[in-house]
């Protein structure tokens, strides 16, 4: 008999059968033998033995198995549902009761198509009401009839183990994601509506809120994390709304697959992704890995789509409210996301202060010009050829009262952000033209930086009108910079840009190069002067191919009749470079750092001298 006993229940009667026609025969032939009958008979009572503790133990081990079973899945707080090949329930757990109000019993035979809100079959069943598609497992949410009536958000992950011979059905682990107190006076129907994403079948970000809720209460006796999941690539404006609804599907599976049982996947804000995780934050930063890792090209009918992604990963806590957990990850994220794809950040106190200093700033940014803490700072323009000081470019500075010098690289991007960017730059103009208009000299030009929102406002021409006015400055000696992107505005901007022109103040394009620029788009533009960024002066001593960039645009320059201004020049060794290619007009650390109006005034701008405190840097005599 094999030892599983598959066979035991057959061996029984057919052994006794054979033994017993044995014995009929040999008294029949041999009446002499006879005395041979009772060691047959204890040979057929031992082997009657065997098979019946062999019988008695596969039972109690059965009995043991689905006692387990039994304890097991009852001890669960979420149900557990097999179905068969056809959809039916065959097996529904105790915990269906309290989730659903439904009877197991009585749940058992039914068709699970039944029991599924209509509207969310699709995304339940595939075509032609087959199972989930998935390899392995998969998440699916929809709503299913609670006993009385109302309709229960419950998130399903799904087990196909059709093709394992011992269970041959799938396994639904089902989870209640539907808020646990709707709010007074909702509609409970609208409400549980609103908790689907409808493109993956996922808890949506009102769901993820209620899910936090909940799972923070209980934080105090379990680790829970968050982890924050940011794809890239994945535009709207060039997919076509089948396109992204498949390529959010194969996402979405994609990143079931890398779940643990426990976690729970929803869709946050923008389109991310957001899991809780059922562990510690060095749990998440493990899973997030995982998760960015398997966020890989998908293939769409118009070939391979390039997707990529970050995360950031946080910590929750009973004494951590659901908005600042929310904040807490996003601002990870973003940490993540400045450190290119593929990172994973996790959040801590460095960013916090960071993100507070960034919302003082913003707001302080207001008033600085009301409390004085704004000045400008000019810095030249030196011609190589007639070693002598053209013009100087107006830099914002901003030092506050709390942290002192703010780099321009943190507030010049907030201030483009506030309202009041347009009075900064009014006030920029006015200030700069007002000082060059005073030094007396009749040739020194003075370039400002001008926001596209100034410009796609309609001021910047009464802006300009105003400065020059008012300071007596000739608009010969006005140089405005405007980005490149600027050129490609409402057919105004050009207008404005033109008007300027004709009454004789220069145009630049600044950080030339950075942008859409071609010969193609600067062709017939009004622009006076290039300016060329300085990241192509990286490297560019032993980069042979960013010596030939920089030739390039001087020749592009010179075919347009323009003159290009190159940017950042800080070492002697790539002034002589430049010198060499031919460029004549190059601004930098080479020649002065930023100079105070007073220093200014004094006459420092004269030869492009140093400040004092740089005395040792070269500088270029008159």
């Amino acid at each position: 008999m094999p030892r599983n006993g598959h066979a035991g229940f057959l061996a029984g009667p057919v052994l006794v059968v054979a033994v017993g026609a044995v014995l009929a025969a040999v008294l029949v032939a041999r009446p002499a033998t006879a005395f041979l009958a009772p060691a047959a008979i204890a040979v057929l009572a031992g082997s009657q033995a065997t098979l019946w503790l062999r019988q008695r133990h596969l039972a109690g081990t059965l009995s043991s198995s689905q006692s387990a079973f039994r304890a097991l899945v009852k001890s669960s707080p979420d149900p557990v549902v097999i179905l068969d090949d056809k959809l039916r329930v065959t097996f529904a757990s105790t915990a269906i009761t309290d989730q659903l109000g439904l009877d197991p019993a009585a749940v058992a035979g039914l068709p699970l198509a039944g029991l599924v809100h209509p509207d969310d079959a699709r995304v339940l069943f595939a075509p032609h009401g087959s199972p989930p598609a998935s390899t392995e497992s998969a998440v699916r949410t929809a709503r299913i009839r609670h006993a009385d009536g109302r309709w229960r958000l419950i998130q399903a992950t799904v087990r196909d183990l059709r093709d394992d011979p011992e269970i041959s059905a799938l396994v639904l682990y089902c989870r209640d994601v539907t808020a646990r107190v709707p709010a007074p006076g909702a509609e409970p129907e609208l409400l549980e509506l609103s908790l689907t994403d409808p493109a993956t079948g996922l808890p949506n970000r009102a769901a993820l809120v209620r899910r936090l809720g909940a799972v923070q209460r209980s934080a105090r006796a379990h680790r829970f994390s968050l982890a924050l999941v940011g794809i890239s690539g994945l535009d709207a404006g060039v997919l076509t709304p089948e396109t992204e609804a498949a390529v959010l599907r194969a996402l979405t599976s994609r990143l079931t697959r890398a779940l643990r049982g426990e976690d729970w996947l929803a869709r946050g804000k923008d389109g991310d992704f957001v899991v809780v995780v059922d562990g510690s934050v060095a749990d998440a930063e493990i899973l997030a890995s995982r998760l960015v890792a398997d966020v890989r090209p998908i293939a769409t009918p118009d070939g391979p789509l390039r997707l990529t992604a970050a995360a950031g990963v946080t910590g929750l806590s009973a004494g951590i409210d659901t908005g600042e957990a929310l904040r807490r990850g996003d601002l990870a994220l973003r940490s993540a996301r400045a450190a290119g794809p593929g990172s994973v950040h996790r959040y801590d106190d460095a960013l916090r202060l960071a993100q507070d200093r960034q919302a003082t700033l913003r707001a302080d940014l207001d008033d600085a010009l009301d409390r004085d803490e704004l000045r400008l700072v000019f810095q030249p323009v030196v011609d190589v050829v007639m070693h002598r000081t053209v013009s100087v470019e107006a830099l914002l500075r901003w030092r506050h009262p709390a942290f002192g010098d703010v780099s321009p690289v943190e507030f010049v991007p907030l201030a483009e952000e506030s309202e009041r960017i347009t009075d900064l730059g009014r006030w920029v103009l006015r200030e700069a033209c007002a000082t060059i208009a005073a030094l007396g000299d009749t040739d020194l030009g003075v370039a400002v930086n001008v926001s596209a929102r100034q410009i796609r406002g309609g001021e910047l021409v009464p802006d300009v009108l105003a400065a020059l006015e008012s300071s007596g400055l000739p608009a010969s000696r006005l140089i405005v910079e405007i980005t490149e992107s600027v050129l490609l505005d409402d057919s105004h901007v050009i207008e404005d840009l033109s008007a300027l022109r004709q009454l004789g103040v220069r145009i630049a394009v600044d950080d030339f190069g950075t942008g859409w620029s071609s010969l193609a788009y600067l062709v017939g533009m009004p622009v006076d002067v290039l300016k060329m960024d300085q990241h192509f002066l990286a490297n560019v001593e032993h980069d042979p191919a960013r010596r030939a960039m920089c030739r390039a645009v001087l020749q592009l320059g010179a075919s347009l009749g323009l003159p290009v201004i190159v940017e950042g020049v800080t070492t002697p060794a790539v002034l002589a470079l430049l010198r060499d290619m031919g460029h004549r007009y190059l601004q930098g650390y080479v020649f002065s750092r930023p100079l105070e109006a007073e220093c200014l005034a004094g006459g420092g701008w004269q030869a492009g001298l140093t400040l004092p405190e740089h005395a040792d840097a070269p500088a270029v005599s008159s």
